[in-house]
């Protein structure tokens, strides 16, 4: 799969918290009946099927899941009035945290929510992207981009140490945009591949499961760069030379490069292709390359110097030879001398660390751990890594329970070993830090706990699922156990490892787990589904499946799966395809209930939570036309889901005087925001200048909008306490709130929440004077 590796040099624009979503309601009618063969999610005017695994409904409720039932499952999301929920400061936060959760559970996995597109034939939700036709043909040409950003890009020129060969690469790439390079694994050739196309407009990693001389050229982004990291055994065996000037000349017509990374240890079918490879004939030296990205995280040679002078850290890394070259791990190595500049830890904590990274019998060394205790421990820190320790332990505990269950029915389960937690991290090749999180009721230091190596997630994961394939039962059931934790955020991880394990057996889980939990009366199991799915979706082998459920999920009666697609065609889904679900979107609004009102509401939030500035302006005018539009159309959710975009969606800004978290759409309406996709001079001005009358005209139809007052009324009074604590923000929020009022009945409206903001309480008396102030003279700028 294509993914990239760098966050966005912007400011992450997700708010101060975490987050939850709209649930269930009665379905509609005169929709088209459910899917077959998938439980009682498919019955046709159902809302679904409760989850069949013993313990799913009494131990999985999202009734009991902290964060998560008031408002996915509670009696919020049963609202009639449309925007009801919109704004509610709970369910805010729990959207925030369920963004947070699927990226970084994406990020355990080697991939991100954002960054990643589809192309090619067959698996898309509209003309853009492919063009074939997404609901019938077979699933051919499939293709997956991962973004590298441009800051990935110029951060490998800073750190880029030159392996032996470089330049022959450098000449080849210069006669052909295609070139094929031979390499051993982890000697950094992605790296290598990415450097030598540094020059292109953008490089993407290109995932493709068919064979090379049928890829989608012709879709893919012109003047840009492509990695192909690993050649499967299928591709290499079809790839022919004789192919090859025929790809040359299609990238040529789209001005783009394409760089093949090929397995030294494998050979082609066509000897013609391996003798065309260029090959990395020796990694470079380990040392330079610590060397050069300690001085790149400390920013100071002569420290960088002094942590590598220690005997046993230069001695080291002198002896590493060719064939043990590991560039993840030396780069991981940099990273724990960085920590021990900055006060923590020792150089023999780093050293021994790196040790244990350097072990590459990972799926041995598993093996080998004797008892369920230990082998439990190290399953729950590859679904929950970087969690909490307490959480943790509390899914280790979940699958030793589950192992002894199925062990004593064969006779005496061994006994339960007692070692002190110390002992049993150090078996688990795991380690625990302090992290600072923001829980329910404020900010926590949080002991989180972690692999010295973060490869190890998905390698476990793959290896229980293929070579113990006898627990994979148990193995999903204890994941489903799982998801019902007490935190949501656990729920939204394990979900996400049943999502890692669907690209082995898509159909089976789909069937068994996945659409259950889609056509769930519980809003915490939609979402559980969802997150499900956006592993397989950046998966060339499972992404048409992936898109074509949830087109599904979209046109069934049941009105749960409905708000099941609604979701997935946020961050899970649809920022996966190139161009957006715009559409797809566009149709669930028409007419929607006031819960898919705010489902779409909360997903348009995660598409344009990293989004460029082009991207967030079409979303919001996308907002917009909906909201011009009559009852029975889009209008409230054009209204709705504006509101929800307004309240859920937060960027943090540092300045020298310290953080300051605005709402998002007033930060791009103030004339910050991310880049345009253009890097003109007049484009950003242009489409900012665009966005701020978006906004303004969104929030003058938002105040004078039927059966929206509560949401008005929650989402100004963030915004307004936000400005009151940030004096920077006042006389932007007063600016851009006059633009909006434009008629005498809007001023009106704002009069009426300025004076709440003093009286009886002052939430935000200064904010409030001012406001008042201006409105009083009816003055359109402050």
């Amino acid at each position: 799969m294509a993914e990239r590796f760098e966050r966005p040099a912007e400011p992450p624009q997700t708010a101060p918290g975490v987050s939850g979503k709209a649930s269930g309601a009665p379905a509609q009618e005169n929709r088209s009946s459910g899917p077959t063969g998938d439980g009682a999610a498919g019955k046709p005017g159902g809302s679904g099927a409760e989850p069949k695994s013993p313990g799913d409904a009494a131990k999985s409720s999202g009734d009991t899941s902290e964060g998560f039932a008031a408002s996915l499952g509670g009696a919020r999301s049963a609202a009639r009035t449309p925007g009801e929920a919109a704004g509610d400061e709970e369910r805010t936060w729990q959207q925030q945290e369920i963004r947070n959760t699927l990226a970084a559970a994406l990020s355990s996995f080697g991939s991100r929510s954002s960054g990643v597109i589809v192309v090619g034939d067959g698996h898309t939700f509209s003309g853009p992207i492919t063009g074939g036709d997404s609901r019938s043909g077979a699933d051919r040409s499939r293709a997956v981009l991962n973004t590298f950003t441009a800051g990935f890009v110029a951060g490998t020129a800073r750190v880029y140490v030159s392996p032996h060969g470089f330049t022959d690469l450098a000449e080849a790439l210069e006669d052909s945009p295609v070139l094929l390079i031979r390499a051993r694994r982890r000697w950094g050739s992605t790296t290598t591949a990415v450097r030598l196309l540094a020059e292109m407009d953008t490089v993407h990693e290109l995932r493709f499961a068919d064979a090379l001389a049928a890829l989608p050229i012709e879709d893919l982004p012109e003047r840009c760069g492509f990695v192909v990291e690993r050649l499967s055994t299928h591709q290499l065996s079809t790839l022919h030379a004789r192919e090859l000037p025929m790809l040359e000349e299609r990238l040529n017509r789209r001005r783009g490069r394409l760089v093949v990374i090929v397995d030294d240890s494998t050979r082609a079918a066509d000897h013609a292709v391996d003798r065309l490879a260029r090959k990395i004939t020796a990694p470079p030296a380990a040392l330079e390359l610590v060397t050069s990205h300690l001085t790149e995280l400390l920013g100071a040679d002569a420290e960088a110097d002094r942590l590598l002078a220690d005997g046993n850290v230069g001695a080291r890394l002198a002896d590493i030879a060719p064939e043990s070259f590991d560039a993840p791990q030396l780069v991981e190595l940099a990273k724990d001398l960085a920590e021990v500049a900055s006060g923590t830890g020792t150089v023999a904590d780093a050293m021994a660390r790196f040790e244990d990274r350097s072990r590459r019998d990972v799926e041995d060394w598993y093996d080998e751990l004797a008892t369920f205790d230990e082998r439990a421990l190290v399953v729950a820190i590859a679904v929950l890594d970087r969690m909490s320790f307490d959480a943790v332990s509390r899914a280790a505990t979940l699958l030793e329970q589950a192992w002894r269950e199925d062990e004593a029915g064969n006779g005496q389960a061994p006994p339960r070993s007692r070692q002190t937690r110390r002992s049993r991290l150090q078996a688990a090749r795991a380690r625990i830090g302090n992290e600072v999180h923001r829980t329910r009721y404020g900010w926590a230091e949080l002991e989180v706990v972690s692999f010295v190596d973060p490869n190890y997630p998905a390698r476990l994961l793959h290896h229980l699922w293929h070579e113990h394939y006898y627990d994979r039962a148990l193995l999903l059931d204890w994941l489903r156990r799982v998801a019902g934790d007490v935190e949501g955020a656990v729920g939204i991880r394990a979900a996400t490892a049943i999502g890692y394990l669907s690209q082995f057996a898509f159909d089976t889980i789909r069937r068994e787990i996945v659409t259950p939990w889609a056509g769930s009366g519980r809003g915490n199991e939609r979402e559980w589904a969802v997150a499900a799915l956006a592993l397989p979706a950046r998966d060339p082998a499972t992404a048409s499946r992936v898109i074509r459920l949830v087109l599904d999920w979209a046109e069934r009666d049941s009105l749960a799966l409905r708000l099941s697609a609604a979701r997935a065609l946020g961050a899970s889904v649809g920022a996966v395809l190139d161009g957006g679900p715009d559409e797809q979107l566009a149709e669930l609004a028409d007419g929607a209930e006031p819960p898919l009102q705010l489902a779409i509401g909360d997903s348009v939030a995660e598409l344009m939570a990293e989004a460029t500035l082009d991207r967030q302006t079409e979303l919001l005018r996308m907002l917009d036309a909906w909201s011009v539009e009559g009852r029975s159309g889009r209008l409230y959710a054009g209204v709705v889901g504006f509101l929800e975009v307004a309240a859920t969606l937060w960027i943090t800004q540092r300045t020298p005087d310290g953080d300051v978290t605005w709402p998002t759409l007033l930060w791009l309406a103030d004339g910050a925001g991310p880049p345009a996709a253009v890097p003109d001079d007049a484009a950003p001005a242009r489409r900012r200048s665009e966005a701020r009358q978006i906004v303004a005209r969104l929030w003058g139809r938002a105040l004078v909008a039927p059966g929206v007052d509560t949401a008005v009324h929650n989402v100004l009074r963030g915004w307004a306490q936000a400005a009151e604590e940030a004096p920077v923000q006042r006389p932007a929020l007063v600016s851009l709130l006059m633009e909006a009022a434009t008629t005498e009945r809007q001023q009106r409206l704002l009069t009426a929440h300025a004076n709440r903001w003093r009286d009886p309480k002052p939430l935000a008396p200064d904010l409030a004077a001012r406001l008042l102030n201006v409105l009083s003279r009816k003055v359109g700028v402050w």
